[in-house]
């Protein structure tokens, strides 16, 4: 009798933990989870795109730590670009997007874009996570032959960017 007793005080236990755990394991998930980004693995990726981390670990200016060896394309509509944007990169962001003002915005661009190559540098597209547009962009950008810089797409998008680190103020 004793010992029957002394197992079910062992099963309710561990009924109470695995209770405890699971209710701990929802909140989590309820309320934590949906605000972490998603982990960004550059093998899983197809090869023209590139992980936030990536960009930090291979495309850094080593004489500038605060300074990437990137030409920013932001692919995001104009409402988007005109309510918040990159200031701090000078002549190394450019709006291009998808659409009728493509060739006006590529050509204000194209110089700078060409020496991309010359400067070690890459070209990186960007636009917010949910949209193709930067997709199409790269894709443009990559049919002009005036262009040998790298181009990558952005994973994560205009909200992987604010978070990378060096590039807030």
């Amino acid at each position: 009798m004793m010992l029957r007793n002394v197992f079910l005080q062992f099963l309710s236990l561990g009924v109470c933990i695995l209770l405890l755990g699971g209710i701990f394991y929802g909140f989590e998930n309820l309320f934590f989870a949906p605000r972490r980004a998603p982990l960004c693995v550059q093998q899983n990726l197809p090869k023209d795109h590139i992980c936030p981390q990536e960009l930090v670990d291979h495309w850094r200016d080593p004489r500038d730590p605060s300074r990437y060896k990137v030409v920013w394309v932001d692919a995001r509509s104009e409402s988007d670009y005109e309510l918040n944007h990159l200031l701090r990169q000078g002549d190394r962001i450019f709006p291009i997007r998808p659409g009728t003002d493509l060739p006006r915005l590529l050509d204000a661009a194209i110089e700078r874009l060409i020496q991309a190559e010359q400067n070690n540098e890459c070209i990186v597209v960007f636009c917010t996570a949910s949209c193709t547009s930067s997709e199409e962009v790269a894709n443009e950008l990559r049919h002009t032959d005036l262009i040998t810089a790298p181009i990558f797409v952005l994973e994560g998008g205009w909200s992987a960017l604010q978070k990378m680190p060096y590039l807030q103020d």
